[in-house]
């Protein structure tokens, strides 16, 4: 039984790979949320704009980083600039069903099948498959619906999933082993959001776990 709303609000900030580093490491440091908080939030650490915004884009951070294991959480500060984007992006994976859901059941399908190019009508397709099960897709409003799909996209840019927004041109992205391990040795079922084959997850499997 799946749930009957699915999680959107990713669209109040995207990807943010700096911020979600320095959030992760001041978290490291302390271990104490309310201190990260005060740091972020309050004392400005990370040079945002409005108040509001800084309360913000915190909250859905530290939900994200909230989701990743201590093991995770603690790679922050040894990981190579393209392990960070993956790491943040297997945040984003754990907390939103809706864009796991369309890395595996679409992305990683169409490559499966040597098909590299996103089209709009992928994603309406997905969108539409999706309407049943996930009650909140029917009552949200145009305008929202029109930024989740930008703001997935985008994250999936900054991820370096597709080359681009405009084009959409599917790329896998190269995950270090000691990440591998991470991912594996927590739930190996997120290697597919990563465009992995069954055959590469399998033998990651035997490999670590």
């Amino acid at each position: 039984m799946v749930d009957s709303k699915y999680i959107l609000s990713y669209t109040a900030v995207s990807l943010a790979v700096y911020e979600s580093e320095v959030i992760a490491n001041l978290y490291s440091q302390t271990s104490d949320w309310d201190a990260v908080y005060k740091s972020v939030v309050e004392d400005n650490a990370l040079q945002k704009g409005a108040l509001s915004t800084r309360k913000r884009e915190f909250i859905e951070l530290k939900r994200r980083l909230q989701t990743l294991t201590s093991s995770q959480l603690a790679y922050y500060s040894d990981a190579s600039s393209s392990d960070l984007k993956n790491l943040t992006m297997l945040s984003c994976f754990k907390l939103y069903q809706f864009i796991y859901d369309f890395a595996t059941e679409i992305m990683r399908k169409k490559l499966l099948l040597f098909d590299f190019q996103m089209l709009n009508s992928d994603y309406e397709s997905f969108y539409d498959s999706k309407r049943v099960a996930y009650d909140n897709l029917n009552t949200i409003s145009e305008g929202t619906q029109y930024k989740l799909k930008q703001v997935m996209f985008l994250m999936f840019e900054q991820a370096g999933f597709i080359d681009s927004v405009k084009n959409k041109n599917i790329q896998k992205p190269y995950l270090s082993q000691e990440l591998i391990k991470l991912i594996v040795e927590d739930d190996p079922k997120y290697l597919s959001a990563f465009l992995y084959n069954d055959y590469e997850i399998n033998e990651q499997i035997k490999r670590y776990k």
